[in-house]
């Protein structure tokens, strides 16, 4: 196979024909030709390269055939162009063609022999004129020599004035000194002209060069910003609208363990506590009198009425004293019980019931709910076993703290479950943030969520922000249709066009904004949606197990007013939460208080438990009911796919104000002149609070204006 391939690149090599193998050739023969006939005209050289001219030609004319080769030859050498010439052409052709007929002699002698002038053509005349004409051969001949003759004369001039016109003319002249030394002033200043024209040349180029690179970029980043936009077409495409069944409820309550049997206390117990309460308050000159009892899940409620003209303050401060009389690991004291002339002394109860949550999403209580609203968080039994049932519509957001082990995480599982139960996946979507990255990861690749459950914080940033941008597209919706909320938008379009309901859910809030970089912007997107995302039937849920003030701000307390409070370590998480005590009271399995605009005071209720196993049951349940067709990319948000794998954002919104970019400027002016930057220089400068001048360095640092700044040192200036 190599020898072939050898062989073929060979013959695929094409021979390109020079000046030298014509013009060499004729000087050679030229040459030998002249040389035979001076030195040996007997030779056999001479026979040999004389042998056909002197059968065309004849002997005669044979001299003057090899004097035009040889002169031919030296011109190719001289000029090679003369080939392609057609006047050239046409002179050889015709001198070749015509040469014989100077072989006729011009006094016809029948004793010459042939051979002196040429056998063919001597023999063709003689029979022509034989046999077809009567003229005289003489006639013939003065004729053909005065043709060839003319013809030769013009096309030999024709040759020599084209040759004349590539001959450069001289002229002679005396040249002074001084005249050599301007001229090579002159050529000098010439070639230096050449040399920065070639200069200015090359810059040139670099230049276009450059441009052209800016041009590129630009059509690069236009043809990616097309081939992105039209994926996102396809892909949006691809996302077809999914039609899920819309019975409800989704899933059957079977699902769910049932509850054990009623609670059974002993009336000796009762009647220890009784006592031992009246005589430990008696000892400190406070009497009082036991009323009665009210039994909880989990909690005994004892009733304490004091005579008259006794503080309940005093009663407040014997609290630990109480707690050592009825042996009680967590003792509670309400003065008083709202609406009633008791104070409640509250202690575990002795032989605690585990609410589960199928008692109440099979109650009558809360079929009745769900006729008026699908958004009912069902999931709180109170101290006397009366259902609490509230709408997340109308809360519309939660804020939810508990330290660990509380029952805060159970809590959750039961908000999401009561809300799957009474909407189907086409009415009701979840936005998941766990940053711990195991308590909400049980409802992955469920069709009520929007995106993948988020365990990053950088990504959580994200989706917040594009939760704010999908609040604003949603109002302008409401603007066009004229209508005050997504209720009264989705009854005048179609069912297509219906737009679903989105639950934001943040498992652990303090993860959330110590681990991101951009602090301000999370808190700012989570009070934005909780100032305006009522109408447009977007909520959060926002959990957390440390209720400090560095996690939930000022900002985000004031746009959430309801709140629910598990226990808690300290009096001080309490009031954070609560802005009240009594949090750190409570018991540590799933006991909770409940706070919103409508109540004054907390109420105490149990929250029902939830296991592993029953939500794997009900996820399990979904997926089969729901997705058996389906993937991922058909069901989760392409949009926020996109976002979530794009880079962050460095600034919220990707803008400032008009006001903001003033004293941006102001400040650097101020950097240039006095070639300090800091917070305090701009502070004294503008007039303006430490916050925000603070916040304008941190623009000059984005912009690269100064360098970040380096413990003590002095920040270093690039302007």
């Amino acid at each position: 196979m190599a020898k072939k391939k050898k062989r073929k690149s060979r013959k695929s090599k094409k021979k390109v024909l020079t000046k030298w193998h014509i013009a060499l050739p004729l000087v050679f023969v030229s040459f030998l030709f002249f040389f035979s006939l001076i030195f040996s005209p007997d030779s056999l050289a001479y026979l040999i390269v004389s042998f056909v001219p002197v059968f065309f030609f004849g002997k005669r004319w044979t001299f003057l055939f090899f004097a035009g080769m040889l002169i031919l030859g030296l011109w190719i050498i001289y000029d090679e162009t003369i080939l392609k010439k057609s006047p050239f052409k046409k002179f050889f052709i015709l001198l070749v063609l015509l040469l014989p007929i100077f072989s006729f002699p011009l006094l016809y002698d029948e004793k010459l022999l042939p051979s002196q002038f040429g056998w063919n053509l001597w023999y063709l005349i003689l029979y022509i004129e034989s046999k077809l004409f009567s003229w005289n051969i003489k006639a013939i001949e003065l004729f053909s020599i005065i043709l060839f003759v003319s013809v030769f004369i013009l096309l030999f001039w024709k040759t020599i004035y084209n040759l004349f016109k590539k001959i450069p003319k001289f002229e002679l002249a005396i040249k002074s000194e001084n005249e050599k030394d301007i001229k090579n002033d002159i050529r000098k200043e010439k070639t230096l002209f050449n040399q920065q024209k070639e200069k200015i040349k090359e810059k040139d180029k670099l230049i276009d060069k450059s441009k052209d690179k800016q041009l590129l970029k630009q059509l690069i980043k236009q043809k990616i910003e097309e081939k992105l936009k039209q994926k996102e077409e396809e892909t949006q495409k691809k996302q077809i609208k999914i039609n899920f069944p819309e019975d409800k409820p989704t899933f059957d309550v079977n699902l769910l363990e049932s509850p054990s049997s009623q609670i059974q206390i002993d009336e000796q117990y009762l009647i220890e506590q009784w006592k031992a309460i009246e005589e430990k308050l008696a000892e400190f000159n406070i009497p009082v009198k036991v009323e009665g009892f009210n039994i909880w899940p989990t909690v005994l409620q004892i009733k304490v009425k004091p005579e008259a003209g006794i503080s309940i303050s005093k009663i407040e401060q014997k609290k630990k004293d109480l707690a050592m009389a009825l042996k009680a690991k967590y003792l509670r004291i309400l003065a008083p019980i709202p609406w009633t002339e008791y104070v409640g002394i509250e202690i575990p109860n002795p032989n605690a019931r585990i609410v589960r949550l199928k008692e109440l999403l099979d109650s009558t209580e809360f079929a009745k709910s769900m006729q008026k609203s699908l958004t009912n968080l069902a999931i709180w039994i109170s101290i006397d076993w009366k259902k609490i049932i509230k709408p997340l519509e109308k809360m519309p957001h939660l804020l939810v703290a508990g330290a660990t082990g509380s029952g805060k995480s159970v809590g959750i599982n039961d908000f999401i479950l009561s809300l799957i139960y009474q909407n189907t996946p086409s009415e009701l979507k979840f936005i998941m943030v766990d940053p711990k990255q195991v308590e909400l990861g049980i409802y992955e690749w469920i069709p009520y969520l929007l995106a993948p459950i988020i365990t990053d914080p950088e990504k959580a940033v994200k989706v917040l922000k594009w939760a704010v941008g999908k609040m604003e597209e949603r109002y302008s919706l409401l603007k066009e249709a004229r209508v005050r909320n997504i209720d009264e938008y989705n009854k005048k379009v179609s069912k297509d066009k219906k737009l679903p309901r989105i639950v934001i859910i943040i498992d652990e809030l303090a993860d959330l904004m110590m681990s991101s970089s951009s602090k301000k912007d999370t808190e700012t997107a989570i009070a934005r949606i909780a100032q305006k995302a009522r109408a447009v039937w977007m909520h959060l849920i926002v959990a957390t197990q440390r209720p400090s003030v560095n996690v939930i701000t000022g900002l985000i307390k004031a746009n959430i007013p309801t709140r629910i409070a598990f226990g808690v370590i300290s009096q001080v998480d309490s009031r954070t939460i609560l802005d009240m005590k009594w949090a750190e009271d409570l018991m540590w399995k799933w006991d909770l208080l409940y706070i919103d605009p409508t109540t004054k005071f907390p109420l105490r209720v149990q929250a029902p438990f939830v296991s592993t196993e029953e939500v794997d049951r009900i996820v399990e349940y979904l997926r089969d009911k729901y997705m058996q067709w389906l993937s991922e990319e058909q069901v989760y948000d392409q949009e926020i796919i996109n976002i979530l794998n794009s880079k962050a954002e460095t600034v919220w919104g990707g803008d400032i104000s008009e006001e903001d970019e003033e004293l941006v400027q102001k400040a650097i002016e101020i950097i240039k002149q006095t070639r300090k930057a800091s917070a305090t220089l701009l502070q004294r400068k503008l007039g303006i609070w430490f916050a925000r001048a603070a916040r304008i360095m941190d623009i000059l640092e984005e912009r690269w204006i100064v360098w970040p700044q380096q413990w003590a040192k002095p920040r270093e200036i690039y302007i």
